[in-house]
């Protein structure tokens, strides 16, 4: 991680920074002289309005969470995040809104910043002290104004539960356990978390439910130097609360109209030294995320080093003009310097005022010396190697639409792909110009996107039609089992079914409990669902709390769907109750063999290997595929 300046504005070495969006001046690309206009005398920081970072998550030790977590003594770190009700003071107006907190804090937009390292196990506890209201039962409509969740997007993590799963979702006063398994040889960078409850995405993403995400890069092979620069973080946000009202929504309130925000301010300051280099973390954020340019004004130089939380491949790269067209939902790493006052601008609209004073450090920069020197290039992982000749390819066409993807709404339980981990995907996107294409844990590498996606780069969000890969081959790189989702990143759109979800067979199995202390999904009042409080959530079934779900049919009303409708643990076709139903046709004679057209979804009595996973039919000996957890004892070809 690199040095970071604390949360103060000083006009001295060493000053704080915060980000904003500066439009660049063109730079001589040997000289990295600044040339162009002077937008007036040096301004000492002012004493209001100032940008600073955002408040810290401090993870905390699982043996005592009065105590930050040890990386050498703790075997992971734990932490509560908390959704609640807010009012905001922005500038001279207000706003009252859903938002983000570390227990025992205060609310805040942006929320906590987390920072997380390499190769270590993170808990993360979500609590929701909403008010209760049970889940809206409708697919595809915008719904559930105060059912909730936590998305880290951009992280190489398992999309399963209890990773990344983004179908789990928690009602007021309902909470949940995340765990985020960082890879040892995960990438480090700038990525961010937003709120992802399929219905009520935009309305929390646009009243200020996200956060900043950094995972550590000390063990990039970044130049020492460059290492050095003081960080920023700035979080250029579009808060719209003309969606108050959205989906059943009564809470979101206030005088504020929509407005981009920096760091929660409305034409705020940024604070920086004379002729320092330093280091910008920008996120992009608007719910409706068509590409806008970034810009970095006059007096001031700009070089790109990294995009969506990914060192580009040989760095740094001089932006002469000093802006980037990026879709709001990205992130990109600057390197910036100025000699006098300037500004940032995104699609021409003012979200910082750059205020320069004071000596700066004109040693650190972006450049393999620092200030000085010439290009160099990070440690990359094996799941971002170069994939533009590779011949091992799985194709597939994704059309994305204003609410459907290839045509097709969302559906939890049916995936548009079925893929093995065995081939590098190459991707076709056609109408991602207008829905911008995100997948969840695997970023992209672009070909022939055009614009500001450079052929050959990575990327998390891609706005234009073109073909990107990612490598989902077990053998080269490393791919989780499960549930991948993709979607359209305009939230109005993926709220109403532009989603979709590959169904992975193969790879690294969904993490796991570090202890029993731990859960998927509980009441705050206690360690479980309440059977008796009149609502059927979480585990709760018709099986275990007919009080709250309903009684149970009394026979299997439903001969395929992998459950035990009348809760007698027979599923499907080894339930008496589907002799003579179609779909159980020439199976499950019951002779203790599982043979022929048997499996575990239609003659469980024959076929029970059921080992894991998500659906439950994941893990199916007897369905022609061999799958991870599966042995050589129990698996397809060995009965």
């Amino acid at each position: 991680m690199h040095t970071r300046a604390p949360n103060v504005c000083f006009v001295t070495a060493g000053a704080a920074l915060a980000l904003v969006g500066c439009a660049v001046e063109v730079v001589d690309a040997e000289e990295g002289a600044l040339s162009g206009g002077n937008l007036g005398s040096l301004t000492v920081c002012p004493a209001s309005n100032v940008i600073v970072d955002p408040p810290q998550f401090v993870w905390k030790s699982p043996t005592d969470e009065t105590k930050p977590c040890s990386e050498s003594v703790d075997p992971y770190c734990v932490g509560t995040m908390e959704v609640g009700q807010a009012t905001l003071a922005i500038n001279a107006k207000t706003l009252t809104t859903r938002a983000y907190r570390q227990a025992g804090s205060s609310y805040s937009v942006p929320g906590p910043t987390l920072k997380m390292k390499r190769g270590r196990k993170y808990v993360m506890r979500l609590h929701n002290t909403l008010p209760y209201a049970p889940k809206s039962t409708s697919m595809n409509v915008q719904k559930d104004p105060n059912v909730v969740n936590l998305h880290t997007h951009g992280l190489h993590v398992s999309g399963e539960s209890p990773g990344d799963d983004v179908t789990r979702s928690f009602e007021g006063q309902r909470g949940g356990d995340f765990v985020y398994d960082i890879p040892a040889d995960h990438m480090g960078g700038t990525f961010w978390y937003h709120a992802h409850h399929h219905g009520s995405t935009e309305l929390q993403v646009a009243g200020g439910m996200f956060g900043q995400v950094i995972i550590d890069d000390s063990n990039d092979g970044i130049p020492a130097n460059v290492a050095a620069m003081t960080e920023r973080q700035l979080l250029i946000a579009y808060l719209d609360p003309s969606v108050a009202g959205t989906g059943g929504d009564t809470l979101m309130s206030g005088s504020l109209t929509a407005t981009w925000t920096a760091n929660g301010l409305v034409g705020g300051g940024l604070c920086m030294p004379q002729n320092e280099w330093q280091h910008f973390r920008i996120l992009v954020a608007h719910p409706v995320p068509t590409e806008r340019t970034l810009a970095v004004g006059a007096n001031c130089e700009v070089q790109l080093l990294a995009r969506d939380g990914v060192w580009r491949t040989t760095a740094p790269k001089l932006l002469s003009t000093r802006s980037l067209s990026i879709p709001g939902a990205s992130r990109v790493d600057l390197a910036v310097r100025c000699s006098n006052d300037s500004n940032i601008t995104i699609g021409g609209t003012t979200v910082a005022n750059l205020y320069v004073n004071g000596a700066g450090n004109t040693t650190v920069g972006p450049f393999s010396g620092g200030s000085t020197g010439g290009t160099w290039s990070a440690l990359r992982p094996t799941y971002l190697r170069d994939l533009r000749s590779e011949t091992n390819l799985n194709n597939a066409s994704i059309q994305m639409g204003a609410r459907a993807i290839n045509g097709v709404k969302f559906n939890h339980d049916v995936p548009n792909l079925t893929l093995n981990a065995n081939k590098v995907q190459h991707w076709s996107l056609s109408g991602s110009q207008q829905h911008p294409f995100h997948l969840h844990i695997y970023h992209l590498q672009t070909q022939n996107c055009g614009g500001d996606f450079e052929s050959g780069e990575y990327y998390d969000v891609v706005s234009r039609g073109c073909d990107v890969r990612f490598d989902l081959n077990a053998a080269t790189a490393k791919v989780f089992e499960g549930r991948t989702i993709f979607h359209c990143h305009v939230l109005e759109h993926e709220d109403q079914g532009a989603m979709g979800w590959a169904d992975v067979f193969g790879g690294v199995a969904p993490p796991t409990y570090p202890s029993t202390a731990f859960s998927e999904y509980y009441s705050l009042g206690g360690s479980s669902p309440v059977c008796g409080d009149a609502s059927c959530n979480g585990t709760e079934t018709q099986c275990t709390c007919p009080g709250d779900c309903g009684a149970a049919p009394s026979t299997e009303s439903s001969c395929t769907d992998g459950v035990s409708n009348d809760c007698d643990g027979l599923i499907d076709c080894a339930d008496s109750d589907c002799v003579g139903n179609p779909a159980c046709a020439g199976v499950c004679d019951a002779d203790s063999l599982c043979e022929g057209n048997e499996d575990c979804t239609n003659c469980l009595s024959d076929c029970p290997g059921v080992t894991g996973g998500q659906p439950s039919k994941r893990y199916c000996c007897g369905d022609g595929i061999q799958q991870s957890l599966e042995t050589t004892a129990l698996c397809d070809g060995n009965f």
